[in-house]
């Protein structure tokens, strides 16, 4: 078994405004990441929104993993010191300006330079309308990581999301949340006094299919969050449904049903409404996931009498075992390129997140938690997500697959857990 570098302990702690559900923690690790200043973007005109649009950029980009974005007070006038910001030794600097040009419409200007080669590596102005300063920064947040990475981000993305709450007739609100990449902006979509589990995103982040106990039995559902259309309840099928998760395709949903007993992944076509059986094996089959090209599926089982993962192909209906280092791992989720899985291993008593080449078998245990669940992959691929418990509380971690730093994502009241990362809005 591998393990990563140790994490260094924590540093920093960073409360959210009034309109952000979590508090962020963050654990940094020793590798040292991108060095760049983000500078304050000057703010021509009226704008009612009270957003920091630096700053957010900023904690975009460190929260990745790849940089280290340090703040400035000087505006950039087009006029840059580069040898005071090479003895800084900064490799880049960022700055702009967001102008207003009418009642509703509004300008953002970016720039970003390079400090030894002293030009610009990009310039753009992108054109918003009001209300969306902090979707802009995350857009904004985006172009900066292609830039100077050369590779995809993903902060104009979403978050979905489990909290629990005590109320005040002694039993729990169960809602689901759905928030911006940074848990700001956080919308209940749905709410119960009854369990709601494992949230799924479409590939097309337009909709979102969950498990609700509000009926007194294990049902799948499926929501469009961005539009006012009924909510979908899967068939009463024989037996109880769980698990969900999206065919890349989007029309249908696998799901983990309970026929006499037996728990077997099933496909279900949301347009011809059938059902096909994924799996048939007299053990338990379930937390199925689709390779991102939909040719495979990998999914839990206890078959060999340990809990393992296996991958299906869905054409040749060839099964194979894909972890064999441990007795428990389960809950296995692709990596965006199909290369790896994030997956949860038992080491002695202790429930971690780990990651699986699928080629190698080489399994890395990325965590020294007690409790980790639900992992999964931000949609570049540079990112997991997973739930575990801290002070006897569920809280959300990201981890950055580039140098192992973990941010603690925690409600002020309640707990956190059940997280989906959502892919890019077409």
């Amino acid at each position: 078994m591998k393990y990563l570098k140790a994490l260094l302990l924590i540093t920093t702690l960073i409360s959210f405004s009034a309109n952000a559900l979590l508090e962020v923690n963050v654990v940094k690790s020793k590798e040292a990441a991108f060095p760049i200043v983000v500078a304050p973007f000057e703010m021509i005109g009226n704008f009612d929104e009270d957003v920091d649009l630096a700053s957010i950029i900023r904690e975009n980009l460190n929260r990745s993993g790849q940089f280290d974005a340090k703040n400035t007070d000087e505006l950039f006038n087009g006029v840059i010191d580069f040898d005071f910001y090479q003895q800084l030794k900064k490799d880049a600097i960022v700055f702009g300006k967001i102008r207003q040009v009418s009642a509703n419409v509004n300008h953002a200007e970016i720039y970003v330079y390079d400090i030894l080669t002293k030009k610009a590596l990009y310039q753009k102005k992108i054109a918003f309308t009001n209300g969306a300063l902090r979707r802009i920064a995350h857009a904004i947040s985006d172009k900066i990581y292609f830039v100077l990475l050369g590779q995809k981000g993903a902060f104009d993305t979403r978050l979905s999301y489990v909290t629990v709450n005590d109320n005040s007739s002694g039993g729990r609100t169960y809602r689901l949340q759905i928030s911006d990449s940074d848990g700001f902006n956080p919308r209940t979509v749905v709410r119960s006094s009854k369990p709601i589990l494992s949230p799924a995103w479409s590939s097309d982040q337009s909709k979102l299919a969950y498990v609700s106990f509000k009926n007194n039995r294990s049902e799948v559902f499926a929501i469009t969050p961005f539009q006012k259309t009924k909510t979908i309840k899967l068939p009463k099928f024989d037996g109880i449904a769980s698990s969900p998760t999206w065919h890349p395709n989007g029309e249908s949903l696998a799901l983990t049903i309970s026929k006499k007993g037996n728990k077997d992944i099933y496909l279900y076509n949301f347009k011809s409404k059938d059902l096909k059986r994924l799996t048939t094996n007299s053990a338990i089959d379930t937390e199925a996931n689709f390779s991102p090209d939909g040719k495979n599926i990998a999914f839990t089982s206890n078959r060999t009498g340990q809990v393992q993962v296996y991958i299906k192909n869905l054409k040749s209906g060839k099964v194979k075992r894909a972890t064999f280092e441990g007795r428990y791992n389960a809950k296995p989720v692709y990596s965006p390129d199909g290369n790896e899985l994030a997956l949860i291993h038992r080491v002695g008593k202790d429930y971690r997140l780990a990651l699986l080449d699928i080629s190698s078998r080489d399994l890395s245990v990325m965590t020294f938690n007690n409790s980790d669940e639900s992992p999964y992959f931000s949609p570049n691929g540079g990112m997991i997500i997973f739930s575990t418990n801290k002070d006897n509380k569920g809280i959300l971690s990201i981890i950055s697959l580039h140098n192992n730093q973990i941010i603690e994502l925690m409600q002020k009241e309640g707990e956190i857990r059940e997280p989906s990362w959502s892919n890019y809005s077409n």
